[in-house]
Parts: C-alpha cells; structure tokens; sequence
C-alpha cells in the first residue's frame, strides 16, 4: 500500500499556524518580559536612593455616580502616588475599585485605596513608608483611636491594612495636612473614567465613546474636555459653548457643567473649543474685577484697549503726574484727558487745543452732552434714563441722584457713596444733561 503525502496547501496551512502559535508565545513572553523589566527598573529607581529611605505614600479612593450608555452605576477608583522623603514624586498609578460593597460604604473606597497603596508599595520593594489620610475619621480607625462597626466591609479592609502594615520594618499612619493632592485625584477620576468608555459594535475604527455628564449624549472621547481646577469632569465640547455662551450675559465666572458642581473651568483650556472672542471677553471680565474701580486705566489707543492697574503704572518719583504708558502697546498717554500725551501742555491747555477738539475723546464726550446722557461722577461709566426715581446706579454700585428742574433739566446732585446690594438701574431713552453753567450741588445719600 503507497503511502501518498499531503498536498502542499495542507503543509503550507500547518506551518502557518505553527509560526502563529510560537510567535503568539514569543509575543507573551515578550510582554511578560516587558512587565518583569519594568517592575525591576521601578525596584532599582528605589533602591537607588537608599533601602533604608522611608516613603511617602499618598491616596485617594473616589467613587462616582456614572451614566454608562443608558445605565446609572457607581463607579470606582485609586489614585496612588509614591514620594520620597522630601516629597518628590517617584512613581504613580491608578487603579479601578470593583468589590460593590467597597462602593456602596462611603468609607471604604479610602480604606480599599491605602490597602491597594500599601500592597503597590511592598511589590517595589520599599521597606519603609508613611502613608497619609485626609479624612479624619479614616486616620483615626487605621491608629486604633475609633473602632467601626463589626462585620462591616470597613472592619474588614482595616484588617488588610494592619496585615500590610507587620510586612514593613517601618509603617506610619498620618494625617495629610497642606500638601496638595490634586494629581491624585485625578489619577482617581482617570481610573474611573477608563471603566466608563465602550466601543460601539461593528466599529472598525475602534472608536471610544462616553456619555456625557451633563446632557447625556454619547460622545467620543476625543471630544470632551477634561475640566482641571479640581473636580476633573469629563464634558462634552457641546456642554463647554453653551455654558460659556450662557455666561456671556451673565457675569466673569464659568462654572463646570457637571450638576451640582462649583469649579470654575479653566478658560485658556477653552481655547479651540470655545470662540476666541468670547473667551477673551469673560477673560477681560475676570481682570477687570480684580482691579479696583478708581485704579482702572485703558489705553486709549483704539486697537489695543489694553486693561492695566493705575497702581502698577504710578512713578513713584512723579505720584501726581497723570501722565502713564501702556505695558501692552508702549503708547504714552494722559490718563485724564484719555488721549496720546500732550508734551509741554497741561490737560486743561489741550483741551483748548484743535488737537483736542479733533480727537476720539471730544467726540465722545460731545456724543454724550448731544444725546443727553449721563456720566457717573465717580468711575464716569455713561448711563441712560427714561424714567422711574431719581436715584440710579452704574455697574460699579456708585449711586447718584439725578434732579430735575421747572425746565426738565437733569443735574447730578450726589456723588461718592456707594451702596452694596442696592441697585436702581435705569436704562432707554435718556434725558437731558445740566447745562454748562449750571451747578452741580453735592449732598451725603444716607439711605
């Protein structure tokens, strides 16, 4: 009987699957070799600068409400930093919190993140260590001042640090008093949002997806921005505008979409999801707000406008001097007449001048006389009235009184208090200014 060989597709199919399977094993021994590699070079970075240091370790367990797809779930996860003795960060990772009884107790996720710390910790090889607690009563467990409940998950977990603790030669519990853990944090809500992403099915550019925090919409990663003054939510570009553009009217603060949060979004993170125009809008707000209203100068160069402190520009050797120079443009201007410096004149001198009298600020100062508006006394904000009382309030709260005569001539007849918490605002079409010879009579509002 002959014996016939196999054709050749069947020996090439073989083969094949022959190189497959020792390249898979390669592959895996190679990534485990890879985990091995790292593992020791992190063992090495440590003892390096000494087995007998004592380390710091530094965690955070958080535990969020997340809207995965269609469905409300908690969430879980650790953030973990690793510092030596003069706080300097030497390694730092994260990692997911799963066991559901961890997740429902609001103790437990702190507790499960210093077991996770302190394990993370023995593997690199450290010896000595102090870890850290920002709740005190999770400090107060740990040194045996407060005993939990028995046969809770926190009883439980408070035994798997004391067992962590006996393979130290040295382990101390303390409190966390001003360093700040922010990047901890983080790694926390990192771990969290890494357990709330999925790939749509029949997908080929295997594309992540979230959903979105505040209006629920499903969202590619790529297009949500990660809001970094404390909180860490994930929001949707779609969320950012409209918050930002429902601000616009509102005020200078941008808060977090998120409900119920109260970070402020870091605006210059904004930058390319948000119109230019807008955020530097609220931008100019929030620096306006931080200058005093009398200590407010613009630069009255049309094209720059630039926002400065009176203070940060006075020569010291010339305080009475209004003369003052633009720190964005380098124009030298005078401050009172809000024009270019008028060289070897006074402001009252150029104000006769044709110079003067062809410049943007006549012209708006002959605006305001023929349209009947009216200055604020004290900042000179312009304002408008149609009607209601006398009494009228500019943006910065000084409060004036505006009387009118027989001839329905309006004058102001008070300046300088200013009244917090009282407005009168007074806006349309406005009514007649005082005539240049008439007198402007000043009085105390008490009320």
């Amino acid at each position: 009987m002959s014996s016939h060989s196999p054709p050749a597709f069947i020996n090439c199919i073989i083969a094949l699957f022959e190189y497959k399977s020792t390249t898979n094993c390669r592959h895996t021994e190679e990534v485990s070799m890879d985990k091995e590699l790292e593992l020791s070079r992190q063992k090495l970075d440590l003892v390096t600068l000494g087995e007998s240091s004592t380390y710091r370790l530094y965690s955070k367990g958080l535990v969020s409400e997340e809207v995965i797809k269609d469905d409300t779930m908690l969430v879980g996860g650790s953030g973990l930093s690793l510092c030596d003795s003069n706080d300097n960060s030497k390694l730092e990772t994260n990692k997911a919190l799963r066991n559901r009884s961890v997740l429902a107790h609001p103790e437990a996720p702190e507790l499960a993140a210093i077991v996770q710390g302190l394990k993370w910790a023995l593997k690199r090889g450290v010896k000595s260590i102090q870890f850290f607690c920002d709740d005190s009563i999770i400090l107060d467990y740990v040194t045996g001042k407060a005993a939990p409940p028995n046969e809770s998950i926190v009883a439980k977990l408070l035994e798997e640090v004391a067992r962590r603790q006996t393979r130290f030669t040295s382990c101390q519990a303390l409190p966390l008093r001003s360093r700040d853990i922010s990047s901890v944090i983080k790694l926390a809500r990192d771990a969290i949002a890494s357990q709330t992403r999925w790939i749509e099915e029949g997908d080929d550019t295997n594309t992540e997806y979230e959903t979105c925090p505040a209006c629920y919409a499903h969202v590619s990663t790529r297009h949500k921005l990660e809001v970094r003054s404390g909180c860490f939510h994930r929001i949707c570009f779609t969320c950012i505008r409209d918050c930002v553009s429902s601000q616009l009217a509102r005020g200078d603060t941008v808060l977090c979409p998120y409900p119920g949060c109260e970070k402020e979004l870091v605006l210059e993170d904004c930058r390319g999801v948000v119109d230019d125009d807008a955020l530097n809008l609220i931008i100019h707000r929030k620096k306006e707000k931080a200058i005093p209203v009398l200590d407010r100068v613009y630069c009255p160069k049309p094209c720059c406008n630039f926002l400065m402190s009176d203070r940060d520009l006075i020569d010291p050797r010339q305080k009475k001097s209004v003369e003052r120079t633009c720190v964005e443009c380098g124009l030298c201007f005078c401050k009172k007449c809000q024009v270019p410096w008028h060289y070897k004149k006074t402001c009252d001198e150029f104000k006769k001048s044709q110079s003067y009298l062809t410049s943007d600020a006549a012209l708006f100062e002959s605006l305001v006389k023929t349209q009947g508006w009216i200055k604020c006394p004290q900042c000179a904000t312009v304002v408008q009235k149609n009607g209601g009382c006398q009494r009228i309030s500019c943006r910065y709260y000084w409060t004036f009184v505006i009387q009118t005569d027989i001839a329905t001539t309006s004058f102001v007849t008070h300046v300088g208090l200013r009244v917090q918490g009282r407005k009168c605002h007074a806006t349309a079409a406005p009514s007649k200014m005082s005539s240049p010879g008439e007198s402007h009579k000043t009085r105390l509002l008490t009320c």
